[in-house]
């Protein structure tokens, strides 16, 4: 998937969207109609909410429209991965859990990171009740294959264990408070993340603080420009971290992003 590819799909979602809020509001007017007895501007009233939604996402496809035509696309397909890369830029496609991908800063697809569960059924129920329920995200390059494994037990605040494309396990992230924490298998805490802001947060080394990666929202590099539409796109940068650390790290996006509204 190229940033093309991407940008393209999300406008064809917003297209969806226009549609689906537009028969909805026809639908809910005849409905108004009918109870009201025929009382046509309470029955428009009543559908305003809708039709603000669909102009809404109409609005969103007109300004993906204009500024795509001003993007420099990089239609290159080489072999990547999250964990061969130091600096990836992140966006989120639809759906109903957690479902991160990954670019490079020259436009390239690097890969993602997504719930493993597909079933249909998960688009009608509530987010919060998805995230109370056991589940299993997997990390993988832009080939498919996978890196790593996050399972994750019970509730928001379930402990998540980290394992490699192996199935071997690095390590297990616990949250506390207001820092969280990968242990070893001995129990040994390695490694604390601390959640700066809403959109912003660091991992470190338990031992002497020394940091391994860190996640901002709000600002791109200048060598970005022209790649991608959204000035405020997250973007985690490694600090010289192994490969191992990097998959520890996206232990801590599973947990801190995993509420993402997609």
């Amino acid at each position: 998937m190229t940033t093309k590819e991407y940008y393209s799909r999300i406008m064809k979602i917003y297209i969806g969207e226009s549609l689906a809020y537009l028969l909805a509001s026809v639908a809910c007017f005849g409905l108004l109609v009918y109870v009201t007895r025929g009382h046509y501007l309470w029955s428009g009233i009543g559908v305003i909410p809708l039709l603000v939604l669909m102009l809404l996402s109409l609005n969103r496809f007109g300004m993906h429209l204009i500024n795509k035509s001003k993007l420099s696309y990089d239609e290159t397909n080489r072999a990547t991965s999250p964990l061969d890369e130091n600096q990836l830029f992140i966006a989120f496609l639809p759906s109903p859990t957690l479902h991160m991908i990954f670019f490079t800063g020259d436009g390239v697809y690097a890969g993602s990171l997504k719930d493993k569960r597909t079933n249909i059924a998960m688009w009608i129920m509530p987010a919060s009740l998805l995230l109370l329920m056991p589940r299993s995200y997997q990390l993988c390059d832009n080939e498919g294959n996978m890196l790593a494994e996050y399972k994750v037990k019970y509730g928001l605040n379930g402990a998540i264990s980290i394992l490699d494309a192996e199935e071997r396990r690095i390590g297990v992230y616990r949250q506390e408070m207001r820092m969280s924490g990968v242990t070893n298998e001995y129990g040994i805490r390695q490694y604390e993340g601390e959640m700066e802001h809403s959109a912003a947060f660091s991992i470190a080394h338990s031992r002497n603080q020394q940091a391994i990666a860190a996640f901002n929202s709000g600002w791109m590099p200048a060598y970005t420009s022209g790649r991608f539409l959204d000035a405020n796109m997250p973007v985690l940068t490694f600090l010289n971290a192994t490969e191992d650390e990097k998959r520890i790290v996206f232990s801590y996006c599973v947990d801190y992003l995993q509420a993402q509204n997609h």
